[in-house]
């Protein structure tokens, strides 16, 4: 059995009903459509060979210590579901919407995949579809984790790599005696390192860690979610997002601001001049780091102010850059994992005083620390399969959370981008006329920077 760092664990314990992670896949079939019991051989033949599809969580008695991984028995055919009544994509995206308020339970099963068959009026293609969602536990998986998951289940050929598997369930009574007996101990432990860490970075950069971060007005979008989720998914004309020498990360935070921009705009608010993003960055592959979410959030400034959209690209481009530098310190990191040094009660107990104290605010609050949310994920190259039928593109379903009443999601197969939007229709109601409002600007970009440095 091997025990869960407490980054991954915390996903685990999050109350958060979108903690998952969502693969979307959508595949042209031009011959016969594979029956239901076909694809479910397919994929369960696929990830009976996977290990991180092959375990389940067990927590540990009176949570004294983190949970751990055992072998999950369960045939993997149980793991897969057919939508049945999606018949249209627009059928199929409003199921997504229910998918995405439906986590998984990972004691009981860490992954599901959704399947709807004979689809029609699916982008890309002219025929019916299988589209597919793989729904991972975020503490399977980080979301390049997720993706290299999926690749696996319908890549051309099997991955025949021989991987380690987790062992089976065993008592776990002793690992819980001997957490609370050693409780004291790794809690003095744990904040002398923190200390410790806090004090390095603060020698190297002139402040601490923590005061990196300033307050900014809140927007539309700011306020705290409900439980409701809706999406929207667009996806890009090949090539759209791949003709500039930009990435396509940098391409999609211009694109935010230019949608952030006129929809504020529209509605009658002002849009802050220090209108900023959350995004996700890659811990580097040999930096220390134990859990499987590599993973460190970083706000990126998205210069509104900058009205020429390729001037603003590039500010955006460096502006990543400093960001990344910064979140990837090796000084900062050391710091990040000395904080996540602390023990699974003291994880709960201070999870647990929050959320008495601090109290979900469904208004836009006066200043956040991120105004919005992107993601860019590349899936690779376009050469999956399914019972034969061609992978068209795919997508994906951030998660919401404090202050992130909508975010943003860039999801490549190829040369072809899904532009998707989540949010809680409670909080932000506005989020077609937002999601029309980005689609024309993702457009506008795109032409703006397309072959330019």
């Amino acid at each position: 059995m091997s025990r869960l760092d407490i980054i991954d664990a915390s996903f685990h314990y999050s109350g958060d009903a979108s903690r998952d992670q969502y693969v979307l896949v959508a595949f042209a079939v031009t011959g016969e459509m594979p029956t239901f019991g076909q694809i479910s051989d397919f994929i369960s033949t696929r990830a009976a060979a996977i290990p991180e599809l092959t375990k389940r969580i067990v927590e540990v008695p009176g949570n004294l210590d983190f949970p751990r991984w055992v072998h999950d028995d369960a045939p993997a055919a149980s793991h897969v579901f057919e939508i049945s009544d999606a018949r249209t994509w627009n059928d199929f995206r409003r199921a997504v919407d229910r998918l995405v308020t439906d986590p998984v339970d990972a004691t009981e099963a860490a992954w599901r995949v959704h399947v709807a068959r004979d689809v029609s009026e699916v982008p890309q293609t002219s025929g019916t579809s299988i589209v597919v969602v793989f729904q991972v536990s975020h503490a399977v998986a980080d979301g390049r984790g997720a993706s290299q998951l999926a690749r696996m289940l319908f890549a051309p050929t099997p991955d025949s790599t021989a991987r380690a598997h987790v062992g089976t369930v065993r008592s776990l009574v002793p690992a819980a005696v001997g957490s609370a007996l050693t409780l004291p101990i790794r809690t003095a432990a744990a904040r002398l390192a923190a200390r410790k860490a806090r004090r390095a970075y603060a020698h190297e950069h002139g402040f601490e860690p923590l005061q990196r971060d300033s307050h900014r007005p809140g927007i539309r979008g700011n306020a705290d979610p409900t439980p409701s989720r809706v999406s929207h998914v667009h996806v890009c004309a090949p090539g759209l997002l791949t003709q500039s020498t930009l990435s396509v990360t940098t391409l999609a935070l211009t694109a935010v601001s230019l949608a952030t921009e006129r929809y504020l705009d529209a509605v009658g608010d002002t849009t802050p001049d220090t209108l900023n993003s959350l995004v996700p960055m890659a811990v580097p592959d040999d930096s220390p780091w134990n859990a499987v979410n590599r993973v460190v959030n970083g706000a990126v400034d998205l210069h509104v102010t900058t009205p020429d959209l390729r001037e603003r690209a590039q500010a955006i481009r460096a502006s990543l850059r400093r960001t990344r530098a910064e979140m990837t310190d090796p000084l900062l990191l050391r710091w990040i994992s000395a904080e996540n040094l602390i023990p699974a009660p003291v994880f709960l107990a201070m999870k647990k005083l929050t959320a008495r104290r601090v109290r979900p605010n469904h208004s836009v609050p006066e200043t956040v620390l991120t105004n919005s949310t992107v993601i860019s994920v590349d899936r690779g190259t376009k050469d999956l399969e399914l019972c034969g039928a061609p992978a068209l593109f795919t997508a994906g379903f951030p998660m919401l959370g404090p202050a992130r009443s909508l975010t943003h999601g860039f999801y490549g197969l190829g040369d072809t981008i899904s532009v998707c939007v989540v949010a809680c229709p409670d909080t932000f109601p506005d989020h077609e006329r937002y999601s029309e409002i980005l689609v024309a600007a993702v457009t506008d970009v795109a032409e703006a920077t397309a072959g330019r440095t």
